[in-house]
């Protein structure tokens, strides 16, 4: 088994799905995406349609079961307004 198959723990303890879940729904469904990617600030992140997202924000959309296209652009539109508030 390969460690990127593996479970990986978050700094908390909880169980986290790999990016290669991530990667593997959002092939399956068919949704244009690149990644896993390592930004500059040394986060991973996944560019999904016209969208930059954390691989933990997708992480916990497929954990939420919401990965999909729906998910993806409410989670957009809740980080644009956050954005647009600051």
């Amino acid at each position: 088994m390969r460690w990127r198959d593996l479970v990986a723990k978050s700094s908390t303890g909880c169980a986290r799905l790999s990016g290669d879940a991530v990667a593997n729904s959002l092939r399956d469904q068919g949704i244009s995406f690149h990644g896993p990617l390592c930004s500059p600030g040394k986060r991973i992140v996944f560019v999904v349609e016209s969208w930059i997202f954390l691989e933990s924000e997708l992480q916990d959309l497929l954990a939420e079961n919401k990965l999909n296209r729906e998910g993806i652009q409410q989670l957009a539109k809740r980080i644009e307004a956050t954005n647009s508030r600051q």
